[in-house]
């Protein structure tokens, strides 16, 4: 199949973990015998990037919404249009309409009443309007990756088919530790005050005064943690960022890991989590087992960790079960999800 590939940024350029999901997908595909070629934002100097053609346009994303003529020149040799949650599916899905060929869209943040929480009561009423009209669409397929975004999808697009296809993840096990009595947050590394609103650490961190004798680490960077930082109690550990054996260590150390987020196009954190042995408390189902809260919701925190710590068999059970639920979110099943989609279309 010829398949175009739509998404605002790619690497070289990153923005976040979407473009590390997406360069996959396009490698996994092009493993397969497809030909891809991504239409992006960037220079338009730079005509591929580790073996895949791309094709740069040099404006901002946040403008990529003007980008229909564009898309609809490039599109007229493809079988199909990939396109991805963001300010070039409305254009990609027009363009698709047009050409009557089949367009599939990516979820890769879906926040629906979320904005109103993380962008106030009036500039969130028009971001959530925006996203209504981008992913409100008959798009020929749409999909999600966990189902909180599946439901979340369901109230504003009841005409696509939606498939649910988790994130595969790059994960090296950690070396063995013993556990600590310590309870884990890893955010964003862009800690703004809209990022701690929509992952939650304010909940974290107030929670973490009704156990004392526990460690709560907080693993991210950002100029609002400062304000955070001098609200909290003690025992919150602020390490700033961490990568590689250093994060994969405190993960194997922490005895619960906690993913309190609004909403997530995955739950990659919670991947990683449950592949180092972490407990899982979270707001976001990947299909984990843990205990499961509702965003911003303190006293439903404090009660799952209570549970989980006053019953350490529970635990250790929902533990080895979810090292081998990790095992699946793997890249090859996550290519293979969207091959299936793309021959039922073409």
């Amino acid at each position: 199949m010829k398949i175009l590939v739509a998404h605002e940024k790619f690497p070289p350029e990153v923005a976040g973990g979407g473009e590390t999901i997406v360069y996959n997908l396009v490698k996994g595909l092009i493993t397969r015998g497809h030909h891809v070629t991504v239409i992006t934002t960037g220079n338009p100097k730079i005509k591929q990037f580790d073996g895949i053609k791309t094709i740069r346009i040099p404006i901002n994303r946040y403008l990529m919404n003007l980008s229909y003529p564009i898309i609809l020149k490039h599109a007229k040799d493809y079988d199909l249009i990939q396109t991805t949650s963001g300010n070039m599916c409305f254009p990609s899905w027009k363009a698709a309409k047009t050409l009557n060929k089949p367009i599939v869209c990516l979820i890769l943040h879906l926040l629906s009443h979320h904005w109103k929480t993380i962008r106030g009561d009036f500039v969130g009423t028009i971001f959530r309007q925006m996203e209504k009209l981008f992913l409100g669409r008959n798009y020929d397929s749409i999909v999600v990756m966990n189902d909180n975004a599946k439901n979340l999808l369901r109230k504003i697009n009841k005409a696509s088919k939606v498939y649910e296809i988790p994130s595969g993840f790059d994960f090296k096990s950690p070396k063995p530790v013993k556990k600590t009595k310590s309870i884990l947050f890893v955010g964003n590394l862009s800690m703004n005050k809209t990022m701690i609103k929509l992952k939650g650490l304010t909940e974290f961190v107030v929670t973490a005064k009704y156990f004392p004798d526990y460690e709560f680490y907080v693993v991210g960077k950002g100029d609002y943690l400062s304000e955070i930082k001098r609200h909290s109690p003690s025992n919150v550990i602020f390490t700033g960022p961490l990568f590689g054996d250093k994060l994969r260590n405190l993960f194997s150390k922490s005895e619960i890991f906690c993913n309190l987020s609004l909403s997530e196009g995955f739950g990659l954190t919670t991947a990683e989590a449950m592949a180092s042995g972490c407990a899982v408390i979270s707001t976001i189902d990947i299909g984990q087992l843990g205990m499961f809260v509702n965003p911003k919701d303190v006293h439903g925190l404090r009660s799952a960790l209570h549970y989980l710590l006053t019953h350490p068999t529970e635990m250790k059970q929902m533990v080895s079960r979810n090292k081998k639920i990790a095992q699946k979110y793997t890249w090859d099943r996550f290519v293979e999800g969207f091959v299936k989609i793309y021959k039922h279309l073409v």
